[in-house]
């Protein structure tokens, strides 16, 4: 099971979504926009999560999700997720990605943005590894 994080939100930390999620085989990832331009910063991971990424909870907890990314991760995918997430819309889309162990794998994600009364302050990232579906395709 996860770690709790003192930072998640009191709106998602309720039990249903937090065993949802911790049961889940798709790596779930919850994000708080700190402020308009700068980075969304992560304040929750499950398990799956980790054993996509190499990355413990505790590592990766007040990251930003650019620490995931590199040198062929699509700028214009990301461009096209910041455009859908200002816009209080879903993204869904796929790129390259980093392991902790620096290697690559190709994430398919949908990032929805979440909160209460039209503030949408967290991100939502539910994300699968498709590097071998697209070695075979």
């Amino acid at each position: 099971m996860s770690t709790p994080n003192p930072d998640f939100p009191d709106a998602l930390g309720h039990a249903l979504f937090k065993e949802a999620a911790d049961q889940s085989f798709q790596a779930i990832t919850v994000t708080r926009a700190v402020r308009e331009e700068a980075p969304s910063e992560i304040v929750y991971v499950n398990e799956a999560f980790t054993e996509m990424t190499g990355y413990e909870a505790e590592e990766v907890i007040g990251e930003t999700p650019g620490m995931l990314q590199g040198p062929k991760t699509e700028q214009e995918v990301l461009d096209r997720l910041d455009r859908k997430i200002q816009r209080g819309q879903t993204f869904h889309g796929e790129t390259v990605n980093y392991r902790k162990d620096g290697s690559e794998f190709i994430i398919e994600w949908k990032v929805t943005p979440v909160g209460q009364d039209g503030d949408k302050t967290y991100h939502v990232a539910v994300q699968r590894d498709v590097t071998d579906r697209r070695a075979t395709a």
